[in-house]
């Protein structure tokens, strides 16, 4: 199954980043085993942009669009036989300690069973 695991900077982290695992042991240990996909920090909140279409129109928006005390830093595709892996996975990484992790299991679409039945 896969999730999605958002790193997130947390305006709590803790002064101290002492016992916290490194970064590269964490991609090093999950990419290279395969139990991740995909992975990227990502910019600022500032360097957002918000895109709506609202009566036909599309609204864009710079900057942070939404009012939050936690800030998306990053991401990771997990790939993971059951949710306890998952956790167990995100458990290690290094802002599990000093800011937050949110895992999200894929919902996928299932588009191809609409085509099958057409065809």
């Amino acid at each position: 199954m896969r999730y999605l695991m958002l790193v997130l900077s947390t305006p709590d982290a803790p002064a101290s980043t002492e016992n916290v695992p490194d970064i590269e042991d964490w991609v090093r240990d999950i990419y290279g085993t395969g139990r991740a996909v995909i992975g990227d920090r990502l910019r600022p909140p500032a360097d957002a942009v918000g895109v709506q279409v609202r009566t036909g129109e599309v609204v864009v928006t710079d900057g942070p669009f939404t009012e939050t005390k936690e800030v998306i830093a990053g991401f990771d595709v997990l790939e993971a036989p059951d949710l306890d892996e998952a956790i167990r996975i995100a458990a290690a990484h290094p802002m599990a300690h000093t800011g937050a992790i949110e895992l999200r299991p894929f919902w996928p679409l299932d588009l191809d069973e609409g085509a099958e039945a057409e065809g």
